[in-house]
């Protein structure tokens, strides 16, 4: 049986290795080691969710705010769960996170040429933003 729970920095090894397990992750380009996601689970404790299935991580969508707009990061689920709608829950519990820090508004990150991401979040209501691009600097 599969649970939706709030992440725990102990969830990481767990979380990462589904992390490599999917297509389109980019995890070389933030610092996706485990005192990085930590700053991101302890930033933002009602933000961040996992999916279980006994001890092992099958789910995750983790949440952070800048006090005006939400954003999504590392929304992942395994290929053998996938078409159960966990995506789905997880993103629902992220955004009533939102919601109830009066966020109106949640931005996410595609990977270039990731069409199967591109279409599942156009699924789940994003749309494209034709007047920016990103861009970010290395500190």
């Amino acid at each position: 049986m599969v649970l939706i729970r709030k992440m725990k920095v102990s969830d990481y090894a767990s979380a990462y290795a589904l992390w490599e397990s999917v297509p389109g992750m980019n995890l070389a380009s933030l610092d996706n080691s485990e005192q990085g996601i930590a700053k991101v689970v302890n930033q933002n404790p009602d933000l961040c969710f996992v999916a279980i299935d006994g001890e092992t991580v099958v789910g995750t969508a983790l949440g952070g705010t800048d006090g005006r707009k939400g954003y999504l990061y590392h929304v992942a689920v395994a290929k053998a769960y996938q078409g159960r709608h966990l995506a789905t829950k997880l993103i629902r519990k992220v955004t009533a996170g939102f919601k109830k820090q009066g966020i109106a508004k949640i931005g996410l990150f595609v990977v270039i040429g990731n069409e199967t991401g591109k279409n599942f979040w156009k699924h789940q209501g994003f749309k494209e933003r034709p007047d920016i691009e990103y861009l970010d600097l290395d500190l």
